[in-house]
């Protein structure tokens, strides 16, 4: 009888301090013990201004001013007697030396008819169903060795390396090098086109 009016002791006690804390505690919060965390405030920087400037440039770039200047009759002259020289001179005899075609719109219809001649005469050298040969030709230096600007004729220099082989142009064959002068005769929009060519081996 003892223990049992000491366990009911204590479940008043127990009651009544579970009454006297609801009575006082503040309503609306919660027990130490089970308080959600807080919200953390963070520091909210403002958006930054963006202020519209003007984007009218005064003066113009050196972009556009060198993309204005225009490329002269005579350097334009120059760059395509390399171009020709290395197109005409590389090729195989499976694609027939190709080349020669390539360069058939930079020349006049003399020109034309030697690019016909030089190409059969490979041809007929190299035919398609003999063994195989390829030819590759490299421009070393060019310069103008006849006339300036606005002159009817000019005539440049191009100094050429030419590598043979038999299909495989990792494995050259023969490798010579030739002067070739073309001569350029000026047409009426101006421009140059290639009238002829001269071919002169160099020896070493």
């Amino acid at each position: 009888m003892a223990l049992v009016l000491i366990i009911l002791g204590l479940l008043l006690l127990g009651f009544g301090v579970w009454v006297l804390v609801g009575m006082f505690w503040p309503k609306g919060t919660t027990a130490p013990g089970n308080r959600e965390p807080q919200a953390i405030q963070r520091d909210i920087k403002p958006a930054p201004r963006t202020i519209a400037l003007s984007t009218n440039v005064q003066g113009t770039s050196t972009a556009e001013q060198a993309s204005q200047i225009a490329v002269s009759p005579l350097s334009e002259a120059k760059r395509r007697a390399e171009s020709v020289v290395s197109r005409m001179g590389s090729g195989t005899s499976q694609d027939g030396f190709l080349g020669y075609e390539d360069v058939m719109l930079d020349g006049t219809a003399n020109f034309q008819t030697f690019l016909r001649a030089e190409q059969a005469k490979l041809k007929s050298l190299h035919p398609a169903s003999g063994p195989l040969y390829g030819v590759t030709t490299r421009v070393v230096a060019s310069n103008v060795d006849q006339g300036q600007e606005g002159d009817e004729k000019v005539v440049i220099k191009v100094q050429a390396q030419v590598v043979e082989d038999a299909g495989d142009r990792s494995k050259s064959t023969k490798v010579s090098y030739e002067d070739v002068l073309v001569t350029f005769q000026k047409q009426a929009g101006g421009q140059y086109l290639v009238d002829q060519i001269v071919i002169t081996p160099v020896k070493l």
